[in-house]
């Protein structure tokens, strides 16, 4: 997946893997997610090229900037806030 977005928007800024805090049953902690920053493009174009990937799972963004990206078996998308207990915004994608 890391690969296949890359050649979609050019080079991104790994935040996070596997390591560190992350939600319970988080895809980072199965070594399916990544969090990233998008160095040649805006999060926006660069969360919409993920969605666009036949591979991804989890798509969404955060309100600093960060994009997370996922092979999990469920297909969502959010925007909002990093931390849990603040509001996120939550909507369904359809499978391809």
């Amino acid at each position: 997946m890391i690969k296949d977005l890359v050649a979609r928007i050019g080079p991104i800024q790994i935040t996070s893997t596997c390591g560190g805090r992350h939600a319970r049953r988080s895809q980072h902690y199965r070594g399916k997610a990544i969090d990233f920053r998008p160095r040649a493009t805006s999060t926006r174009a660069a969360v919409a090229a993920a969605k666009a990937l036949r591979n991804t799972g989890g798509v969404g963004s955060y309100s600093n900037g960060i994009v997370h990206a996922d092979v999990g078996e469920h297909r969502f998308s959010w925007f909002g806030y990093k931390r849990a207990g603040r509001r996120l915004a939550y909507a369904a994608r359809r499978s391809r």
